[in-house]
């Protein structure tokens, strides 16, 4: 019911509908297939539409094997498989199948260090995204925009004193006195 129909006599139903706590299901949606939404969408036939679908799903699929045979590249040419299999697991976001719980623990389980678990990871998820922003799985790591932030610390004289001071304090610590 219209809640802007009868405003001087609202009853339940229209006071509720028009706070949006009531569900109006949208039965067009079931009804119209996706050529006849695509031409609404466009401005275009029907028949015009459904030669749109047939074109992005064809260069959906040309993409898609493009892909797979980068993917399929990388594992052949690695020289460390496992590394590069859980950095696709990684890269894709699908590393909870494996019950990883980080890319450190991964390295320590695989006899690796964290930093080159991670650029497999980045390299793999280049890849995978053709090096576009909208496919970045952050899940694990930070955004690609952070990276020279933190290149310039791992530069940064004042950051290189403090850890060889660091350093230093831990030798005093584990060397027996006489």
């Amino acid at each position: 019911m219209n809640p802007h129909a009868y405003p001087t006599f609202p009853s339940e139903a229209d006071r509720l509908h028009a706070a949006g706590a009531v569900y109006h299901h949208d039965y067009a949606g079931e009804i119209d297939k996706e050529d006849e939404i695509l031409a609404d969408e466009l401005g275009i036939s029907p028949e015009k539409a459904r030669g749109v679908m047939e074109y992005r799903d064809r260069a959906l699929r040309e993409h898609q094997a493009l892909i797979l045979g980068k993917v399929i590249g990388l594992l052949l040419e690695t020289a460390n498989l496992p590394v590069m299999a859980n950095a696709l697991a990684f890269a894709a976001g699908l590393d909870q199948l494996n019950g990883a719980k980080s890319q450190a623990q991964v390295a320590r389980d695989l006899g690796v260090t964290r930093a080159l678990m991670s650029h497999y990871v980045l390299g793999v998820r280049d890849v995978l995204s053709g090096k576009a922003t909208g496919f970045d799985n952050l899940k694990f790591r930070k955004r690609n925009s952070s990276r020279a932030t933190f290149a310039a610390k791992a530069t940064d004289p004042f950051t290189a004193a403090k850890a060889a001071a660091i350093r230093r304090l831990k030798t005093k610590t584990t060397t027996p006195c006489n």
